[in-house]
């Protein structure tokens, strides 16, 4: 198991320095466990998570909870289809992602595009602990 545990919020490049650096001690593994803790101390992945659910035909933005199943799984799957969240980890397949205690807040407190065309007392998924399970191809 891997675990990337900042100190504070840190940005995109330092999180993919983070990640890489700490896949490299996985060695010859053909399998890894890698634990982000919380990512709402990755702004970047809170936002582009907040982000995608403003825009999903998946999250209802007037029940503020996914239209079918639980939160948990809804990020699970949102994290797994983020193009920037995937680039994370290259030469590795994601082979799960586990995901709890997420935490939903107004749109108007998350940093958003200007004209994201939602209500801002819409509520969106913005952090999560999360964990991915990777495999080498």
């Amino acid at each position: 198991m891997l675990r990337l545990r900042p100190a504070c919020d840190i940005g995109r490049p330092s999180t993919v320095a983070a990640v890489r650096a700490l896949l490299r001690h996985a060695g010859d593994a053909k399998e890894v466990s890698f634990a982000f803790g919380r990512i709402v101390q990755y702004p970047w992945i809170s936002t582009a998570l907040a982000r995608q659910a403003s825009a999903s035909v998946c999250w209802d933005i007037g029940a503020d909870r996914p239209y079918d199943g639980h939160e948990n799984r809804y990020v699970a799957a949102a994290l797994r289809g983020m193009p920037e969240f995937t680039a994370l980890f290259p030469d590795w397949q994601i082979a799960g992602v586990s995901v709890e205690k997420v935490l939903i807040r107004p749109a108007s407190e998350l940093s958003l595009p200007v004209g994201v065309p939602i209500p801002p007392t819409a509520r969106l998924p913005y952090d999560a602990i999360v964990w991915v399970y990777l495999k080498k191809p």
